[in-house]
């Protein structure tokens, strides 16, 4: 139950970018400033899907989540998951996860252009 929740948080995670993208794209095409709102969910929303990978996949590696760790995930998410890979990574292990971060966060960014670039070719 919680692999499928972790991979969950990360699929929810990339609908966000897609969406985002398109959202932005449709605003930029008709000159529409972003409304406050809007620039709230998409900081909020995502952050939630973060922060909901690092609870389920710490929960599955059995490691101690302090407090203060939960609090930077949510304040300062990308370099808190980061230090939280380094810290919950064996040492053989670490390059990998690392590597899958980068690969996740070309991802993210790639969804973001193609929900864009939809919207644009439909606006």
């Amino acid at each position: 139950m919680l692999t499928s929740t972790r991979n969950r948080s990360l699929l929810a995670l990339l609908g966000c970018s897609v969406l985002q993208g398109a959202a932005t794209a449709y605003m930029d095409s008709r000159s529409i400033a972003e409304p406050g709102w809007f620039v709230g969910l998409t900081l909020v929303i995502p952050t939630f899907f973060i922060f909901l990978w690092y609870w389920t996949d710490s929960t599955l590696r059995a490691f101690r989540r302090s407090p203060l760790l939960n609090a930077a995930m949510v304040a300062f998410a990308v370099i808190t998951v980061l230090f939280y890979l380094y810290r919950s990574r064996a040492r053989g292990e670490r390059g990998a996860a690392f590597l899958r971060l980068l690969g996740f966060a070309a991802l993210y960014v790639l969804v973001y252009v193609i929900g864009a670039a939809i919207m644009y070719m439909v606006a």
